[in-house]
């Protein structure tokens, strides 16, 4: 066996054979076929003066070959969307609102809400329906399928993950895949710091959930601001912040959203 493809890789072998142990949508006997998802966003500027500046979200699919995919003029990248800032009234109304400007953490708070809820409209009712019931199509050999969309990598730079993984900039564990504290970063490479991180993973899950919108309810209901002392004893020792993240209404179908931030060779370093 080679390892050379995403659809070669243990990851894809796995959504595949939990793929098969499911059941049949009543009164379909079609082959039924795993949808590889490969994200990737980056903030681009358009220019190397002035300030134009785009936020495209690309797709690709695994189940293509990496040769295919490399190309420029295959087709194999997808354009999803594009993330917008925060629009230039934005200040004007927070001034209107409570006569002062707003501070760093609001801004920071806003621009996460914002990508988020521009994932939440991605993926939407008729996004979870394929995912639990497929989507029946009729493929180039003449045979129907039924494809289950499954996300398995999203791409980013350190600054875009922390905003996919809502969690705070170099906080008090900075890495969007584990509980890793800042202490223990020069211990990377070690035996027992991957032993560590494998055991310390971050994991999605209702309990996470909860701490986050116990953290909304201070803020938008009783009136905290982002970084009060109620919210940061609820937050702060895991870096969390009070953000709902958009891919946890996968949760219930058994997704981590912290296992799709892989490494990226060209944005870490």
């Amino acid at each position: 066996r080679i390892y050379d493809e995403l659809y070669t890789c243990d990851a894809m072998y796995d959504a595949h054979e939990e793929l098969q142990k499911q059941c049949s949508e009543p009164g379909c006997t079609l082959e039924r076929v795993v949808v590889s998802m490969m994200l990737w966003s980056d903030s681009t500027h358009l220019a190397s003066f002035g300030t134009a500046s785009l936020w495209p979200i690309y797709l690709y699919f695994g189940n293509q070959s990496k040769y295919l995919r490399g190309k420029p003029k295959a087709g194999a990248c997808h354009h999803l969307a594009y993330i917008p800032k925060l629009p230039p009234d934005f200040w004007d109304f927070y001034f209107a609102l409570t006569g002062n400007g707003p501070p760093e953490e609001v801004l920071t708070h806003c621009r996460r809400e914002l990508m988020h809820a521009v994932w939440a409209l991605l993926l939407d009712k008729d996004f979870m329906h394929a995912y639990e019931h497929g989507i029946v199509i009729e493929c180039p050999d003449g045979v129907f399928r039924r494809f289950y969309p499954r996300i398995f990598t999203y791409s980013a730079d350190y600054p875009e993950k922390i905003l996919l993984a809502t969690i705070r900039n170099f906080g008090l564990c900075p890495c969007p895949r584990c509980f890793i504290s800042k202490d223990k970063i020069p211990d990377v490479g070690k035996v027992y710091d991957d032993r560590r991180r494998n055991t310390a993973s971050r994991i999605d899950s209702t309990a996470r959930n909860f701490d986050i919108n116990t953290a909304r309810k201070f803020i938008y209901e009783n009136g905290e601001g982002v970084k009060s002392a109620a919210v940061e004893r609820v937050l702060r020792d895991k870096s969390f912040v009070p953000t709902t993240n958009a891919f946890s209404s996968l949760l219930h179908f058994g997704f981590n959203l912290f296992q799709m931030l892989v490494p990226d060779f060209m944005h870490e370093f």
